[in-house]
């Protein structure tokens, strides 16, 4: 029916994929950006791997230096920064991502350097005339917390307003 959405939907695979099928299948899906080892074995899955497989070649790419949830974790970490995402958002983003709980509570920012970020953001979306009443506070205070910065950091910015 036009103008109704279809949600995409990958039809069963009977075919199964051996071990250099699923390693070729893993390096297409490298070649496009990084990965985390859980998407990877879930695209390997879907495409018709074993789990015994997918844990091959997952050791393998491993090995050869390809994969590494907690590099990756790092590099994406610092490019939410750039993008001016919090921690809480960052973190939410890595989980989604299939990075292991433990690598996900090591990411950490400086209280300072997440308020000094959130601050520059304030400065670049929001005039001085919009953040001085409370309607534009609780304006600002909501994009911040829909950027993923915490409610300590958040609350430290509008203390000077109040």
């Amino acid at each position: 029916m036009p103008g109704r959405s279809r949600a995409r939907t990958r039809a069963p695979l009977v075919a199964t994929l051996d071990r250099d099928q699923a390693m070729d299948e893993a390096f297409r899906l490298l070649s496009r950006r990084s990965r985390s080892e859980a998407e990877i074995a879930t695209e390997l899955s879907e495409r018709g791997a074993s789990r015994t497989t997918v844990g091959r070649v997952l050791g393998r790419l491993r090995s050869l230096g390809y994969i590494d949830d907690q590099k990756l974790a790092a590099e994406w970490t610092e490019r939410w920064k750039e993008r001016g995402f919090g921690v809480l958002r960052i973190q939410a983003e890595l989980r989604n991502s299939g990075i292991a709980e433990a690598i996900v509570e090591r990411v950490r920012l400086g209280e300072r350097e997440e308020r000094g970020r959130a601050r520059e953001i304030l400065a670049r979306r929001f005039s001085a005339a919009e953040l001085r009443d409370r309607r534009g506070m609780a304006r600002a205070a909501r994009f911040l917390a829909g950027r993923g910065f915490t409610p300590e950091v958040i609350d430290s910015l509008f203390e000077v307003w109040e």
